[in-house]
This record gives structure tokens, sequence and C-alpha cells, in this order.
């Protein structure tokens, strides 16, 4: 996809990813209780809408959808990263700056989507208790929610104090 990508849009992603390492020249301004919050915010509100689609029977087909979603931005954002800065710099880069806490956070979101899929399943074949089937479901949700806190602290805290440690071999 990158490679079919216009020379304008490569100029901007070129322009956008050199940016973010030229702010790790001045990272020491980095508020990090802020960084955290927004990540917190952004990656809870994934869970509960994911959360919120598997709950229901017609929302569950864009359980796949958000997976999908969720996939395609990692891929376009790790091969624009390693296109601009090169192989070396930018498998380092990508490492530091999105695969870490991504180990974390996106085992914990299929299972999520896979316990969306298996209680549309289940309710289709009227097969469960409802009320039992949606509690689990809530109860794996709330053990995403834990997982996905952990992944923006580690985002937060150990991504940018390793990018910033690297910011000499990117």
């Amino acid at each position: 996809m990158i490679n079919n990508t216009g020379e304008s849009e490569i100029l901007e992603i070129n322009s956008y990813v050199n940016s973010i390492c030229e702010n790790l020249e001045v990272a020491e301004n980095i508020n990090m209780l802020e960084c955290l919050f927004k990540s917190l915010k952004q990656n809870i509100s994934f869970v509960l809408f994911m959360w919120f689609l598997g709950c229901t029977v017609i929302g569950n087909i864009f359980v796949y959808f958000g997976i999908l979603y969720k996939g395609f931005s990692l891929g376009y954002t790790i091969s624009a990263i390693i296109a601009t800065l090169g192989s070396k710099s930018g498998t380092l880069f990508v490492f530091a700056a999105l695969l870490i806490q991504n180990i974390i956070f996106l085992p914990a979101i299929f299972v999520l989507a896979e316990s969306g899929i298996k209680l549309y399943i289940r309710i289709s074949q009227n097969l469960i208790n409802v009320k039992q089937e949606l509690l689990r479901h809530t109860m794996i949700m709330l053990l995403v929610l834990i997982l996905v806190v952990i992944s923006s602290v580690v985002e937060v805290y150990l991504s940018t104090n390793l990018l910033i440690f690297l910011k000499n071999f990117v």
C-alpha cells in the first residue's frame, strides 16, 4: 500500500516521521501524565466500543471491521516508518515505538473480539442463558481493560524512554 502512495503523501509521511524524530531531541519536555491519559482514553474507548459491538447482534459484524482497522493502521504505520527511515533505523524505531505495547494490546483486543463473536453465535443458536453470557463477555472486557491499561503504561513510559535512549541510532 505504501508503495502505491503518491509523492505528496510520501512527503507528508516523511515530514511527520521526521518531526517525531526531531521531537525526540527535546524529549525532556514531554508531559508523561498527559500522554498516559490520552493513551488511556483512546485505548479504553476502543475497548468499550468493541465490547458494545460484541454485545449487539447487528454490531457483531463490525467487530471484524474494528480488528481490520487496527491491523491496517498498524501495518501501514510500520511500513511508512520503515520506508521513511530505512530498514535499520526504521526497524529500531518501530520496535521501540509500536511493537512493545502492541504485543499486549493486540492479543487483548483479539480475545475481546472472539468473546463477542462467540456470544453472537451462542445467542443465534439459542444455546445459552443470555444474562450469563453477557456477564462472561463483560468479565472478559474487564480483563482486557486491565491489559489495555498495562499496554498504555508501557506505551507512555517504556516506549518513550526507549525511543529517547535510541534517538542517536534512529
